[in-house]
């Protein structure tokens, strides 16, 4: 494996499906000649942020079934019994995203704030698109408050520009939203169709394995 290839993962903080999707990510992310790049699309960014509501959460609670089913990651109690019962929780996907953009930057640690967002959200029930709360995951993870707290502002002022640019890579890949992953090699970009492997993460880096094999001539 000479040359590296890439694995692109389309998601948002706010999608559970990604949530579920976090055990294939985490093999990726372990294997050797591949960089997993995480690109959020901002399912719920500027206009499209909402609050907490019953109806949202009566909209998310059958897929959050069907994750756990096929998956088998489970979802919080803290919150499903808290969380999504208190409706002064903001769902908004830029705070987090910037977050990640932030932790990338400092470093390199893009895709480690990405999960521990998702267990702060769907296991521990944090209000996730809070500054402070942000600030005290980077903290946690190591990061300095101060500097995360520079970065992620920057960060900020470039959301609208890495949205428009996932929602065009998005497009280009014919996805059908989030998650989407695709393998990019010599050049070339091909789709991952995740059904068979959702929930196999040891049957996914098999085929990981087999994709970066080179072939034999």
């Amino acid at each position: 494996m000479d040359k590296q290839a890439t694995l692109h993962y389309v998601y948002d903080p706010y999608c559970g499906w990604c949530y579920g999707l976090a055990p294939l990510v985490s093999v990726a992310d372990e294997m050797p000649g591949l960089k997993v790049v995480p690109h959020s699309g901002g399912m719920l960014a500027g206009p499209q942020a909402q609050m907490m509501s019953p109806e949202w959460r009566d909209f998310v609670r059958p897929h959050e079934e069907r994750i756990t089913a096929l998956s088998g990651l489970k979802f919080g109690e803290a919150y499903q019994q808290g969380t999504q019962f208190d409706y002064d929780v903001k769902l908004d996907s830029g705070p987090p995203t910037a977050a990640m953009l932030a932790a990338e930057s400092l470093a390199g640690a893009g895709l480690k704030m990405l999960k521990r967002l998702q267990t702060a959200y769907y296991v521990e029930g944090k209000h996730i698109s809070d500054p402070e709360e942000l600030v005290r995951i980077a903290v946690e993870l190591g990061l300095d408050a101060k500097a995360f707290t520079s970065a992620y502002e920057a960060a900020t002022l470039g959301l609208d520009e890495h949205f428009k640019n996932t929602q065009g890579f998005l497009d280009a890949l014919d996805g059908r939203g989030y998650p989407t992953l695709a393998i990019e090699q010599d050049g070339k970009v091909s789709r991952l169709h995740l059904g068979r492997y959702f929930g196999k993460p040891e049957q996914f880096r098999k085929a990981l394995a087999d994709m970066l094999t080179p072939s034999k001539t």
